[in-house]
């Protein structure tokens, strides 16, 4: 029953994720039981040989030990889970480096969908709620895998808007030297296009 099981996964091995309904299609192929079909993923992982990415998402435990290291898959993986999204926050912070390192490795994003959180083998994926006319400013970033990623100006603009409850609260002067963001390495137009922003939603004054 192994063999057959690992044969059944094997052709998965190159996905960076499938679903549980195209799992489905081989096991048509095979006129295979549901209940078989179930078995099958069950014990795929119970014994590891497949990650449950969140209901009905799943990637093998051999593309993930392949890939487990690099940044794009797991951001990737970030869009994947919940759509639509962008990578956001500390960690685009972080990304371009903006801001130091976390202690622990959460991906966060920003959605116009309700406020989630996936945890699983890979990592923790968290999702902010952002008013739809503020879903904006982000980019296609590509690598081994694409992903979408808020411009610099933009992660910036959404760790405030958070951090001051949408810029009601604790706005001052002095607020993004007190979130150890670093602007330096931000070129001018980038700078240009916050202050553009920040204007456009807000009433406060602020520059990097």
């Amino acid at each position: 029953m192994l063999s057959k099981r690992n044969t059944f996964f094997s052709p998965f091995n190159d996905f960076p994720y499938f679903t549980k309904e195209v799992l489905r299609e081989p096991a048509r192929k095979f006129s295979m039981p549901e209940s078989t079909f179930n078995s099958y993923i069950y014990k795929a992982l119970r014994d590891g040989q497949i990650i449950r990415l969140k209901r009905n998402y799943y990637v093998t435990r051999l593309f993930y030990e392949n890939h487990k290291t690099d940044t794009s898959y797991l951001f990737s993986l970030a869009n994947i889970l919940l759509k639509p999204s962008y990578i956001s926050l500390e960690t685009a912070l972080q990304y371009y480096g903006l801001f130091p390192e976390a202690a622990d490795y959460t991906i966060a994003s920003v959605t116009p969908k309700l406020p989630r959180e996936f945890s699983n083998r890979t990592g923790r994926y968290t999702y902010r709620k952002i008013n739809e006319k503020l879903f904006t400013g982000f980019k296609n970033e590509g690598g081994d895998f694409n992903f979408t990623i808020a411009l610099p100006h933009k992660a910036i603009f959404d760790t405030l808007y958070y951090h001051t409850s949408h810029f009601t609260k604790n706005v001052h002067s002095d607020l993004i030297e007190e979130l150890r963001i670093d602007t330096d390495p931000l070129p001018s137009e980038e700078k240009e296009r916050f202050a553009e922003l920040i204007a456009r939603f807000t009433s406060i004054k602020m520059h990097l």
